[in-house]
């Protein structure tokens, strides 16, 4: 017994010898470590245009998407059935990377006079979705596909 209670002594020695840090240094060396989880998206609220709501797609895979995200989709607010879907922009899937950067829309607003949506892509890209026809057009900033144009 008293074998025991010298090794748990011991033991007790041995972990109090390590090396501490205060909560300070804590809190510094938290908020330096990198994070593998992505930041929470952007709140992009639906918009209401001629008794459909559109918003962007969180749940295209589910509905025939082949990316994650950059989806826009159309729904009847009365019954909460799906409209259509369209992809609004390209998001580059990297094998490996924690996250895909683009795949959220950062803002969405309405032209009503032109029956277009104005969304703004996570990376900044800028496209029209044009509701009647159901197709989207990049005219500006970064996305996958399109690259600015250099002024010579």
């Amino acid at each position: 017994m008293k074998g025991h209670l010298s090794l748990f002594v011991l033991l007790i020695s041995i972990a109090g010898c390590g090396h501490s840090i205060n909560s300070k240094q804590q809190e510094s060396v938290s908020s330096q470590a990198p994070g593998t989880s992505r930041p929470a998206p952007p709140e992009v609220k639906p918009i209401f245009h001629n008794g459909v709501r559109y918003e962007q797609d969180l749940e295209s895979f589910r509905y025939g998407g082949t990316q994650p995200g950059g989806y826009l989709v159309a729904v009847d607010p009365a019954t909460g059935k799906r409209l259509w879907m369209l992809k609004v922009y390209e998001v580059p899937v990297q094998a490996g990377a924690p996250f895909q950067p683009g795949r959220y829309f950062r803002s969405m607003r309405l032209n009503p006079i032109r029956g277009q949506l104005e969304v703004e892509s996570e990376m900044g890209g800028m496209y029209l979705v044009d509701l009647k026809l159901r197709s989207s057009t990049w005219i500006s900033g970064p996305d996958s596909v399109h690259r600015p144009r250099l002024e010579n």
